[in-house]
């Protein structure tokens, strides 16, 4: 039973449906988007704890930040609760799959995996773009993904430059429309994500200065792959390194 979004996507990749008590209700949009229909006919859960009971799952998967009554129930039930660490970096990712192909079962299964992020992940870099292009990723709310963030590692394997990747702060800072201007980074990056309903956010991200700006210059990103630590976000790297060689060339006319 999994009771966190990334860890029902990464037990669908290494388990058979009919081993699977259930993933959460937050799953499908997400599966369509990185391995369409491979949730079909699994069961759903809300986290809460009738459906523990109702299941009697063998393992209970969850997120470091699991309620301590979700703690307190699979302690009642026998059901071993374990907390799978988000990730960071593409390190993280092999940890994190092996940690879960070990904990199901599946061992080879989450080599593979891991096998073939490491192959993807080593022809971007035998094949380095002719040109390093800066970006970075304004949703429209100020925020910026910086550098200790699997999108920053995402942004470096396509071989990309992530401006916020040099700030002094780590992780996360902020940058106004104006500053965003100022910076002229050759494109920005916005997540798309299927699964979070409309918002003032979003609204800003497609403010018209910015559609006017980065005309050409606007690239779009699974925010699934870059929210989750899955072996696919190497995948990501792939996409966004061909989304960015679509970008006109030379800086932002303005």
């Amino acid at each position: 039973m999994s009771t966190n979004m990334c860890t029902d996507l990464l037990l669908l990749m290494l388990v058979p449906r009919d081993r699977i008590a259930s993933v959460t209700f937050l799953a499908h949009d997400a599966v369509e988007v990185i391995m369409p229909g491979a949730d079909r006919g699994v069961a759903i859960n809300h986290g809460t704890a009738e459906e523990v009971v109702a299941q009697q799952p063998d393992l209970i998967l969850a997120s470091p930040w699991s309620t301590p009554v979700m703690r307190q129930l699979a302690a009642s039930t026998g059901a071993p609760l374990v907390e799978i660490d988000s990730a960071a970096s593409f390190a993280d990712i092999r940890r994190v799959t092996r940690q879960m192909g070990d904990l199901v079962g599946e061992p080879a299964r989450a080599e593979a995996l891991v096998a073939e992020m490491d192959r993807k992940l080593a022809d971007l870099a035998a094949n380095p773009p002719a040109q390093i292009r800066r970006v970075v990723v304004w949703e429209g709310d100020g925020n910026l993904t910086g550098s200790g963030t699997l999108t920053d590692e995402i942004i470096r394997a396509a071989g990309a430059n992530n401006i916020a990747g040099n700030f002094p702060a780590a992780r996360h800072a902020t940058y106004s429309m104006e500053e965003l201007l100022q910076a002229r980074p050759d494109a920005i990056l916005q997540g798309e994500s299927r699964f979070n309903p409309p918002s003032l956010r979003e609204s800003a991200g497609d403010h018209r200065l910015i559609r006017t700006a980065f005309k050409g210059r606007r690239i779009t990103y699974p925010a699934a792959l870059h929210a989750c630590g899955l072996p696919q976000a190497a995948d990501a790297a792939r996409q966004l390194r061909a989304e960015i060689a679509r970008v006109p060339s030379g800086p932002a006319p303005w």
